[in-house]
């Protein structure tokens, strides 16, 4: 199917078009470690990432830390927060543990894995927009209200970057932002929409303009190219 316009490509699915719009507004709320204001900075640098130099000459690098220098920011947040998303957004293949671990002691890691959250919720829509060769939304409006700072009860260590919840009933993609759960429903409802279109997916139930079997070899194509850990 060729899409000739934005509108065309919008009805392919409105369903799908009107969960990225709700998703996108409440990206720009209050969240657990990040303010609204705070939110919608991080998700600016996320773009600003895409035409930062210091990120362009790491991506080109043998390693990236051989390249020194500061990012092209269009925020005050933190500086650990900011290389943090642009490294996110620009270079996620070459992250390693001992990096990550030094951004967490600088932020919390409860904020580490808001941010990244947040971060990859966007990117989703964001990449789903330039792919169709749709404009992108304009960064949502920052919500009013004060981080209530509370860990949620029931995580743990389970030998991942960060805590996670211990209950292992669920999936480990499940468990990756567990230990912020009210940003944590963000990601699980875009990845609904995009893949497993509720119910259909469990019950076997099929009826989509691609088959199951395409479907799957789509995604798993997607998660080797951008070595997926799960």
């Amino acid at each position: 199917m060729t899409l000739t316009s934005a509108q065309s490509a919008l009805e392919l699915d409105e369903a799908l078009a009107a969960t990225h719009e709700q998703l996108w507004h409440r990206l720009g709320d209050c969240g657990t470690w990040w303010t609204g204001t705070e939110r919608v900075e991080a998700m600016a640098e996320a773009r600003q990432a895409l035409e930062c130099n210091l990120c362009r000459e790491r991506s080109e690098a043998l390693t990236p830390m051989m390249v020194s220098g500061e990012h092209d920011s269009v925020s005050n947040l933190p500086a650990a927060a900011i290389d943090f998303v642009h490294r996110l957004t620009t270079d996620p293949g070459r992250l390693s543990k001992e990096w990550a671990s030094k951004v967490i002691e600088s932020i919390t890691e409860e904020a580490y894995v808001e941010l990244a959250t947040v971060i990859c919720t966007q990117y989703v829509i964001d990449s789903f927009n330039r792919c169709l060769t749709l404009p992108l939304r304009g960064l949502p409006d920052a919500k009013d209200g004060v981080p209530n700072r509370v860990r949620p009860d029931g995580v743990g260590d389970v030998g991942a970057w960060v805590s996670q919840t211990v209950d292992k009933s669920l999936a480990n993609v499940s468990r990756a932002a567990s230990l912020v759960p009210d940003t944590e429903i963000l990601w699980r409802e875009v990845v609904q929409s995009h893949y497993s279109r509720g119910p259909q997916f469990a019950d076997l139930v099929w009826d989509r303009g691609l088959s199951r079997p395409q479907v799957e070899l789509l995604a798993s194509t997607v998660s080797a190219l951008n070595e997926c850990f799960y």
